[in-house]
């Protein structure tokens, strides 16, 4: 626990400082009080000071969270914050030494720290807009767009060795809004009143009412976080000083960068090796098998079905659930359709859909709960209901998102495209891409978009299905599964819910066959290693782990997920060493009773 919480110490101090003003953080009116310095930093004659203002800044992003989830208290997780803010300001100074070392900030820089500025302001004026109307900015905000990310690699494995890919740019390199004819200097005096005036032309021509609460609100709040010290109410003062606020957050923001890509590996070789991947590997079945057998840990049926690709150690003993994956095509009803099938399910069972399941002795009835409604009203209702849903069609981007266009295409044509297509595809890969466009040209179930696995169902030892879906997708989905013995890419009919009609897809076991593999492979400690060739050996871990997709739609392999695990790690930890020398460098002096009135 003690080596988490250092780590998350040391990489929280990279982490942007909160944008928003806040609610009053400080209810003393007496500047000095903020003042006051509880901690300094010496190096080279150089003193490098935290108030106590910083403190409960720090406490306020940070500290709070120490006490909420790690069981500190508050003593111990202001100390904590102490640290962090010291830990900024360090790294801060370390950054600002670098860009001396090149020669000071570019005019690109400048007007990057600019940009940034003028979009945490309208950040933070979005919130407050977002507090009031309970809703996103109709106007800053466009309709929403469906896409479909995937997964770009990281890298890849070569000669015996992990070969590095897409490595990320800076990100100045990637501040591709720098105009050179008309760039900004966040340090320029007239660039800064540019800001203040085109955020009030913005409030002050819009014709939206909310606006001017939103900036009254906003305005409310600075007053409030400056309770106590003698200045200017004014309008016009206040937000300046709440932009030099925000210019100097966003400076120390891009400065920290500058530390953090300063010691980058930019090497093409990788500092995690296979070995690495391997054992990580390794140890999650072992922490898996522990928590699982050894320790009859009853969480497993829940977290397969949750999330099946974090899942590394499978139990299949023949009493054990199996649990299977499918894809969902969802022809989803309006608003006011949906309206129109609670109405008849609720004249008929005397209930809304979402009070439980139907009474019993109503499940096979021929008449409503009050005799009044007859099933076959009720069924000639749904029919009609269900025979108006017509399938969304979009078409893909060039940016990778997908627009709704204009179609012809009815119910009956795209089940059969899918079935027919599916059919006719010559290998589970075509099918996966075929699901998968599928998922974003005709579907409505936001759950599928960019998901990191399928759907999971399970089937017990006597049939029955365990899930959390409605049953009517359960029972379509044992029908695919066909007690294991059902094929990738086979499709159901339509299938009703409360929700609509769905396009069933079966995808495969939860229980991924590939991994599944490597438990009959590993030795009694589930330890892998790497022989020269092995990513060429069909029948080798790393083979495996490097060609089995986690979710078989998208092109993201376990070793993918292994590597970017491990990666984002072994860089952390470099950052951290880093900083961690430079704070041995600094003579610190903590003054506890200066802020022990806090705790």
């Amino acid at each position: 626990m003690k080596k988490k919480i250092v780590g998350l110490l040391l990489c929280f101090t990279l982490l942007s400082m909160s944008v928003l003003t806040g609610c009053s953080l400080f209810s003393t009116n007496i500047e000095m009080y903020y003042n006051t310095i509880v901690s300094t930093l010496e190096r080279d004659g150089k003193i490098l000071t935290i108030t106590k203002k910083e403190l409960i800044e720090s406490y306020s992003n940070y500290g709070a969270m120490y006490e909420q989830y790690y069981g500190y208290t508050t003593e111990q997780a202001y100390d904590m914050s102490l640290t962090l803010a010291e830990n900024r300001k360090i790294t801060v100074v370390e950054g600002e030494n670098i860009v001396e070392k090149r020669g000071g900030l570019t005019d690109k820089e400048k007007d990057y720290i600019w940009s940034q500025t003028v979009d945490a302001l309208y950040e933070n004026f979005t919130s407050y807009y977002d507090d009031i109307v309970g809703t996103t900015d109709p106007e800053s905000t466009s309709e929403d767009t469906i896409s479909f990310t995937g997964y770009t690699k990281t890298a890849k494995i070569e000669d015996g060795k992990i070969l590095r890919l897409n490595v990320s740019t800076s990100v100045i390199d990637g501040y591709t809004e720098y105009d050179e004819s008309n760039k900004h200097d966040y340090s320029n005096e007239e660039d800064l009143k540019e800001i203040y005036t085109n955020f009030v032309n913005y409030v002050t021509t819009s014709e939206n009412e909310n606006y001017e609460k939103a900036f009254d609100e906003y305005k409310a709040d600075l007053i409030s976080s400056e309770k106590g010290i003698n200045l200017s109410t004014d309008t016009v003062d206040l937000f300046e000083r709440e932009i030099d606020r925000l210019t100097r957050l966003m400076y120390e923001n891009y400065i920290v960068e500058v530390f953090s890509e300063e010691y980058d590996n930019d090497s093409e070789i990788s500092s995690v090796t296979i070995n690495d991947v391997l054992s990580l590997y390794s140890s999650k079945v072992r922490r898996g098998y522990v928590q699982y057998e050894i320790e009859s840990d009853s969480s497993y049926d829940t977290t397969i079905q949750e999330n099946s690709a974090g899942v590394y150690y499978y139990k299949n003993g023949s009493e054990d659930t199996k649990y299977f994956t499918v894809a969902n095509i969802l022809l989803k009803f309006t608003d006011e359709q949906q309206e129109l099938y609670n109405s008849y399910y609720k004249k008929f069972y005397g209930q809304s859909p979402d009070e439980g399941d139907p009474p019993e002795e109503l499940v096979d009835s021929d008449v409503s709960y009050d005799g009044n409604y007859s099933r076959e009203q009720y069924n000639a209702d749904l029919n009609k209901l269900y025979s108006q849903l017509k399938p969304v069609v979009r078409e893909r981007q060039s940016d990778g998102t997908y627009v709704e266009k204009e179609s012809t295409l009815t119910q009956e044509g795209l089940l059969k495209l899918v079935q027919s297509q599916l059919s006719n595809a010559s290998s589970e890969l075509e099918k996966a891409n075929l699901i998968n466009e599928y998922i974003y040209m005709y579907g409505e179930d936001t759950g599928m978009f960019n998901a990191e696995s399928c759907y999971v169902i399970g089937q017990d030892s006597e049939g029955n299905a365990v899930s959390s879906f409605v049953e009517p997708f359960n029972e379509a989905g044992l029908k695919l599964y066909n007690n294991g013995e059902g094929q990738f890419g086979d499709t159901s009919d339509y299938v009703r819910t409360n929700y609509g009609l769905h396009i069933i897809i079966y995808t495969g076991m939860a229980e991924n066959q590939n991994i599944a593999r490597l438990l009959l492979t590993a030795d009694e400690n589930y330890s892998l290693t790497y022989n020269e060739g092995d990513e060429f050996n069909p029948d080798s871990a790393i083979y495996l782990l490097y060609n089995t997709r986690v979710n078989p739609l998208v092109n993201k392999t376990y070793f993918d997920v292994l590597y970017d695990e491990l990666y984002q790690e072994d860089q952390g930890s470099y950052e951290s060493i880093m900083l961690e020398n430079a704070r041995e460098g600094y003579s610190i002096v903590h003054y506890t009773s200066r802020y022990s009135d806090l705790f």
